[in-house]
């Protein structure tokens, strides 16, 4: 047999069986991303991711003051409708996906007792339809989808956070005081932590972590510079 021709026909083997291996890793690519992107997408429409880092609600930027006051009352949310269904049983609630554990939701238990309790469960090991702020009902070893606790439980979180954002407009309106003059603090993600050098509280600085700096100011103004607040915005302040 010609020699070339049996080197051609070793050549198409390795490549059938390097096409085949391909091919196999690329379905198995597919199926597996397939069936993340499913669950990934298995999204709550009432849900608002209360734990991010720089969180924003309903296009509001939202302080670390606030934040804290939303957790705590989500977390008394959780544990009051508990209390008051203990009959349907253990009650959990999917409050993040894990980070550590790949395809994983975290879990928070809501009984009062328990309320720090946190577990990590496969999307796989859990009712088909839950996802990112549902309720689930520990049945023995399994989890059940409780429909009407995750409606009820959503509107009632939903309904706490407009309320806080309106709090925290208030509260923020009330710390910009026309005239008063304001030192630069720490920045972050566009976020600034402002003294206002004309109000002090227990004989230190009064702090406020302001959202609302103009671009162009932020990028321009480094800790200990002085702002002042006039005409409904910040401004630099230039020291005679």
């Amino acid at each position: 047999m010609n020699l070339d021709l049996i080197n051609d026909l070793v050549n198409n083997l390795k490549e059938n069986k390097f096409v085949q291996s391909f091919m196999e890793e690329l379905s198995n690519y597919i199926q597996n991303n397939v069936t993340n992107n499913s669950n990934s997408l298995n999204t709550n429409d009432n849900f608002n991711n209360l734990n991010s880092d720089n969180l924003t609600l309903n296009n509001n930027k939202i302080i670390s003051k606030y934040k804290n006051e939303m957790l705590v009352e989500r977390r008394n949310i959780l544990q009051n409708y508990a209390e008051k269904t203990k009959d349907k049983g253990e009650m959990y609630y999917i409050y993040s996906t894990s980070t550590n554990a790949r395809n994983s939701y975290n879990l928070c238990n809501c009984v009062k007792e328990k309320s720090h309790e946190v577990i990590t469960k496969k999307i796989q090991e859990l009712p088909e339809e839950a996802n990112l702020g549902s309720v689930l009902r520990k049945k023995g070893e399994k989890f059940v989808l409780d429909k009407e606790a995750t409606q009820t439980i959503g509107v009632e979180i939903n309904n706490m956070i407009q309320e806080k954002i309106e709090e925290q407009n208030q509260y923020l309106s009330s710390k910009r005081i026309d005239g008063h003059i304001y030192e630069v603090g720490e920045k972050d993600s566009g976020r600034i932590w402002l003294y206002d050098l004309e109000k002090s509280t227990n004989g230190g600085m009064e702090g406020i972590e302001e959202i609302e700096i103009s671009k162009d100011l932020y990028e321009i103004v480094k800790e200990g510079d002085m702002l002042i607040y006039k005409n409904g915005e910040y401004q630099k302040h230039i020291l005679d």
